[in-house]
């Protein structure tokens, strides 16, 4: 059952707004949030091309919401290795390969003494000035709604964890506490200053202000909902209402995989609008349960799952989950459709197609494979 509420055809922009309003879209916005993988895009590309339908086309053509995210022009960087210092190596896993942590450059940490001894990234290593210039370029007639990406807007915790490793990380939110304010005090100016520098240029263009924190495990929290509160979550709190003040009419969003129900009142308290990934396969994380609970305060975005739903499901059953989502999270507003996380390999195209034609409707989906056949 589709939520629609017009015969008008709404921009991707009016439909994303409509839905952050918690109104009622034309149809339920569609993104492609994390995206499939490169292995996966290439299957998808040659699953397309001989239908005579272009890919980029089609992706283009079905993603409501537009990523902002100003270029890195620092100095270069080492091979395999971040702004913050991370060393990443390719990890294969037989279909396709994923980027592994090799190095972490503060395990070796140990006060805030040494926090504050090591070279962290310069914020003004990025191309701010051409921001609305490559925004206006991508988007001329302003149809697309805008992201503010997570690595403008930040995801401090996660940070914390890539440069400490995490099981150092989490247990020094217990016994030295002070090593992680002094890391993450550093991590959050960063992003404040990136978050001020992007918004001077673009508040007026943005929709959604994108911050990410993984909180969740499958089955639980990854940290309890006490040191979140004492920890970590001042750092979110300054971030949300500094990004508020700079674009008010944006509405914050985080990202967090996992099973985060029972830390939704803390993130709201915060200032959180928008859940995203809503890892609906972890523990507590039923659709029913969350709109039931939270759909009057907070939006969700995500929801369809590279768990189990579009690897493993059916075309019929992958057509009438993505439709329940619809119905549960869509209903009076309030829901963004997106895949949990990235499409990986090995997920059948059919189910790919099946999940779009779910949620932008027959009319649409087909318009959508039209214009790409045009292009192709």
């Amino acid at each position: 059952m589709s939520c629609i509420s017009s015969s008008r055809k709404m921009t991707s922009r009016e439909r994303v707004r409509a839905a952050l309003a918690h109104r009622q879209p034309d149809r339920v916005p569609f993104s492609w949030g994390f995206g499939p993988t490169p292995e996966m895009t290439a299957v998808l590309a040659e699953h397309l091309a001989q239908r005579a339908v272009d890919w980029s086309a089609l992706r283009e053509l079905t993603e409501d919401v537009l990523v902002i995210n100003p270029p890195y022009i620092g100095p270069q960087l080492p091979p395999q290795v971040d702004i913050w210092g991370i060393r990443r190596k390719p990890q294969p896993y037989g279909l396709g390969s994923y980027d592994e942590i090799a190095f972490y450059p503060l395990a070796e940490a140990s006060s805030p003494a040494d926090v504050e001894a090591y070279p962290w990234p310069d914020p003004e290593a990025y191309d701010y000035a051409r921001l609305r210039e490559q925004v206006l370029a991508a988007d001329p007639q302003g149809l697309k709604a805008k992201k503010l990406s997570h690595s403008v807007c930040g995801n401090v915790l996660e940070i914390y964890c890539w440069m400490t490793g995490l099981e150092k990380a989490l247990t020094n939110i217990l016994l030295h506490p002070e090593v992680v304010h002094a890391a993450l005090e550093r991590i959050t100016r960063f992003f404040e200053h990136k978050l001020r520098r992007s918004l001077a240029q673009v508040a007026d263009l943005v929709d959604v202000l994108y911050f990410a924190d993984d909180l969740g495990t499958q089955r639980g929290l990854l940290i309890s909902p006490r040191a979140y509160r004492e920890v970590v979550k001042p750092y979110h709190r300054r971030l949300f209402r500094l990004a508020k003040v700079l674009a008010p009419h944006a509405a914050v969003m985080m990202h967090s995989d996992g099973a985060v129900f029972d830390i939704l009142p803390e993130l709201m308290d915060a200032g959180l609008e928008v859940l995203e990934a809503v890892q609906v396969d972890a523990e507590g994380m039923a659709p029913q349960r969350l709109k039931a609970a939270y759909g009057r305060r907070l939006c969700f975005y995500g929801g369809i799952s590279v768990q189990s739903l579009l690897p493993h499901g059916s075309v019929e059953t992958v057509m009438s989950e993505c439709r329940r989502l619809v119905e549960v999270l869509g209903r009076g507003g309030g829901y963004i459709a997106a895949p949990t996380h990235a499409i990986q390999v090995g997920t059948p195209p059919e189910n790919v197609l099946a999940m779009l034609r779910a949620v932008l409707g027959e009319e649409d989906y087909e318009a959508a494979l039209e214009g790409a056949r045009r292009k192709a």
